[in-house]
């Protein structure tokens, strides 16, 4: 039983001097990711074309990826005076 205590410590001390050395690099790693996610986020609001009506300023950004519709059709609009 004292065996089992002793291992239980040696290996809490193990774990304990072993996160103090490994844990700065993983949070390095995620706090570098994150402003990179930031910087990605800030770069595409930079994306956005202007279109100045009189005193309104209208920001959009042009997706490549919408669908224009079917095919234009042109018609003749008919009156019926007989």
């Amino acid at each position: 039983m004292l065996k089992f205590f002793l291992f239980l410590i040696l290996f809490y001390y193990c774990f304990k001097i072993l996160l103090r050395l490994i844990l700065p690099f993983f949070l390095k790693k995620i706090v570098s990711k994150m402003h990179k996610d930031l910087n990605k986020k800030g770069d595409e609001k930079n994306n956005y074309k202007k279109h100045h009506s009189g005193n309104t300023e209208v920001s959009y950004k042009e997706d490549k990826n919408i669908d224009p519709g079917g095919e234009y059709v042109d018609f003749e609009d008919l009156n019926d005076e007989s």
